[in-house]
């Protein structure tokens, strides 16, 4: 108690900074009589010395935050008071009254003799568990501001500079300037509200404001309502940011939802204590089984407390087609993708031909002698420990909702626990691991595609790509390789707390702790992992999806019954969506397993998946087949094997063609320009006349006349006497026109121009054809009769 008093008299306490023998220190520990000073100099050292030594010397002197001197005695500061409403001031109270029962044990107005209430004795808690527990308290009593942090930094401020210091900590003015609480609690509400809503500016939440005061306090809308300059510095008091309004709908809401400060990081000290698993796609274009570019996704498992990926599976991604309900060919990560990677956590990694010989278990920091001895499946093992999750996180998603996979775990007794929606910090690790994979693995693989369309390259479906086997291949020996052999940033030597090391490296130094003790699951127990129906077996077999399977020894359970109420003659059929070619019966009876093939077999004579069937289902309902034709579906499914197995076929040249816009599928009623009319009738057909003249004198060109003499025109005519008759060439001149002259320089003497029905009019006109004498008749007629 002796001593008590004199680190309370003198103010030695935790974290204080004092002057001491010359130098500068800070207090680390206080124990007993003995107190551990942590120097601040750069050429001191530190010092373990007794607190009465310290205390009594000449210059000792304790120092600010800024090394600055204290006084040696300090008086407390309570004359603000009187200058604080009652409210405030008892306010102070209330804090000074708890900030001294975490120090001292009890408050100041305890009865002599009294005992620290339970978690609050300081020599049995520590001055955080105490903190803990206080910050509970004052959330109960109805304290505002009342966390951990909150409540150590104003007992500092108390501890240096008495109720003046807490004063200041307490009532510093609203940190929101002169604006009324109710305004802002009505903002930060509109916030929340918006965070789901398409994305705005500041100006829309502003309109939204005024719309919450008009309507929660109309009668004080002008005393409580802000202007727009004290709006925007309202939101960069809050941390509302600007900028973050226009952010995608779900960035916004992952914000709201993430941790809040201090984080807290997810601490794992047994092998398998926490494993997180998640999906994500990969970010790569690879070979399907049917040897079709697809899009793959990634489900990994990574142990908390070494960081190994214990388990990760590549598996396609398509969309399906057909209507809802109905839908075919659509591929994702399933339940039984998860439950094959747990089930790769529990088997050693055997290393693949052509690996690095670096990626072996024997070449890693593991203890691989040890190991051997253990579980002689590691010999020959690629360097990825082998760890037996003990509990597992995992998000809501439906694979891991799903009942077949809450049944594995029960069955491995592995405990699952689902992250809470929308809280990525549940799930850290995993999710800062996909991140790590894609940066790491993914851009340096060939078919890789960016994060998304934007980021992706014109051409990457063009050039090589991986199969989904040799995919898997590549990432299995990149894990053992890099990711379990270099520095994890996560990972601190137990003995060296400033060196990182490899997970590898932790789990030698974790295994060495606790041990290994291997789960070895025999062909039978690896059969009890697999996706079930209950179905019964009739004289055909029995049918899973759209295929028969059928055997002699399946036979006889055929109208059998299981003996299991409520089960009736539907025994338990097991399948491998990766190996569909046998099913198993399950005969709880005699505890074994019955198998059953595929009928069509024979026409496949090859492995093949579940998507491959399904994709052969699809090509056959979409050439007009049924999918109940097995037999055709097989044959595909053949073909598609083969299709893989050829390759792709040799690119031809490709000739480019004149974009003229898209094809616009539209129904335009066109009109038919012959409706109406009625077919014609041949009888009623009359014979156009035949001209009375030849062609070549109906096409003959006019000559130019003749320009006219000097002498003065006709007297009788008014015509020059040696200008060409009017009917030279039988054609009537232009006076002889009715519609004048203009007609004919208009359209030519013989032009063709007109109507028909104009030329006709000019070679059948009376009125064109000239009086001719019977010598000029007698003429034609020994010429031959040629006009």
């Amino acid at each position: 108690m002796r001593q008590t008093d004199t680190q309370e008299q003198a103010g030695l306490r935790l974290g204080a900074r004092l002057r001491w023998q010359g130098g500068t220190y800070r207090v680390l520990v206080l124990q007993g009589a003995e107190v551990q000073l942590g120097c601040l100099d750069e050429q001191g050292a530190d010092a373990r010395v007794l607190v009465e030594a310290v205390v009594g010397a000449d210059d000792f002197v304790l120092l600010d935050a800024d090394l600055q001197e204290l006084e040696r005695e300090q008086v407390t500061d309570a004359s603000r008071l009187s200058l604080l409403s009652e409210a405030d001031s008892q306010l102070v109270r209330d804090w000074e009254r708890h900030l001294r029962e975490i120090d001292d044990g009890l408050p100041p107005d305890a009865d002599e003799g009294a005992v620290p209430r339970p978690g609050y004795d300081p020599r049995l808690f520590t001055v955080r568990q105490r903190l803990a527990l206080k910050a509970a308290e004052m959330k109960t009593l109805g304290f505002k501001h009342a966390s951990a942090g909150t409540i150590e930094r104003r007992r500092r401020a108390y501890q240096a500079r008495g109720v003046f210091g807490l004063i200041r900590e307490i009532v510093p003015g609203s940190p929101w300037g002169r604006t009324d609480e109710r305004v802002v609690k009505l903002l930060l509400a509109e916030v929340k509200a918006g965070l789901g809503e398409s994305d705005g500016d500041a100006s829309r939440l502003y309109d939204r404001l005024q719309a919450a005061v008009q309507r929660e306090y109309k009668a004080e809308y002008d005393q409580l309502m802000v202007s727009r300059a004290t709006f925007y510095r309202l939101l960069k008091r809050l941390d509302v940011s600007v900028d973050a309004l226009h952010w995608p709908t779900d960035r916004r809401l992952d914000e709201a939802n993430g941790a809040v400060p201090p984080y807290t990081p997810t601490i794992a000290r047994r092998l398998g204590e926490q494993v997180q698993i998640d999906s994500t796609g990969l970010d790569i274009i690879a070979i399907g089984d049917d040897g079709r570019p697809v899009q793959v996704e990634l489900t990994a498992a990574i142990d908390v407390a070494s960081r190994t990926i214990i388990g990760a599976m590549i598996v396609p991604k398509v969309p399906g087609r057909g209507p809802r309900g109905r839908r075919l060919g659509g591929r994702a990560t399933r339940s039984f993708d998860a439950v094959l990677m747990l089930a790769q956590a529990l088997a050693p990694m055997p290393a693949r031909p052509g690996w690095s010989p670096q990626a072996l278990a024997e070449r890693s920091e593991m203890p691989y002698a040890d190991l051997v001895a253990c579980d002689p499946r590691m010999v020959g093992a690629a360097a990825r420990p082998v760890i037996r999750p003990r509990m597992v996180v995992v998000d809501h998603g439906k694979i891991f909702n799903s009942e077949h996979f809450d049944d594995v775990c029960r069955m491995l007794h592995i405990k699952v626990r689902p992250a809470r929606e929308r809280t990525a910090t549940d799930k850290a690790i995993i999710e800062s691991t996909f991140n790590a994979i894609k940066r790491r693995f993914s851009q340096h693989v060939a078919g890789y595609t960016g994060s998304d369309l934007r980021r992706r390259g014109k051409h990457v479906t063009d050039g090589p790509l991986w199969s989904l086997n040799e995919l898997q291949d590549l990432l299995n020996e990149w894990i053992a390789l890099d990711w379990q052999q270099k520095p994890h940033d996560g990972l601190r030597s137990p003995f060296l707390p400033g060196l990182t090391i490899s997970p590898n490296r932790m789990y030698a130094t974790l295994v060495a702790a606790e041990g290994h003790v291997p789960l070895t699951l025999t062909p039978h127990e690896n059969r009890k992992l697999l996706p079930f129906q209950h179905l019964k077996v009739t004289d055909k077999g029995v049918r899973i999806g759209n295929r028969t399977y059928n055997s002699e020894a399946l036979q006889e359970y055929k109208g059998k019954h299981t003996g299991i109420a409520g089960q009736g003659k539907r025994w338990q059929i097991r399948y491998s969506p990766y190996a569909p070619r046998f099913v198993w019966l399950w005969d709880h009876t005699k505890d074994d397993w019955v198998d059953a093939e595929f009928i069509h077999q024979r026409l496949i004579s090859d492995e093949w998946t579940q998507w491959t069937w399904e994709q052969a289902t699809l090509n056959v309902l979409e050439d007009g087949g049924r999918k109940e034709d097995e037999r055709r579906i097989a044959r595909e499914v053949s073909a598609l094997r083969e299709r893989a197995r050829r390759g792709p076929d040799v690119p031809r040249p490709r000739v480019p063609q004149l974009f003229t816009g898209p094809a616009l599928d539209l129904d335009v009623p066109v009109v038919d320009p012959y409706e109406g009319i009625p077919d014609p009738d041949p009888a009623t057909v009359v014979r156009a006349p035949a001209l009375t003249m030849a062609a070549e004198h109906l096409m003959h060109a006019t000559r130019p006349a003749s320009p006219p003499p000097a002498g003065p025109p006709d007297a009788e005519t008014g015509q020059d006497p040696e200008s060409e008759p009017a009917d030279a060439g039988g054609v009537a001149g232009p006076d002889d026109d009715p519609r004048g002259s203009a007609h004919t320089q208009r359209s030519g003497a013989l032009s063709l121009r007109g109507g028909a029905a104009e030329v006709f009019g000019m070679i059948h006109s009376p009125a064109r054809q000239p009086a001719r004498s019977p010598d000029a008749l007698g003429d034609e007629e020994d010429d031959g009769g040629n006009p």
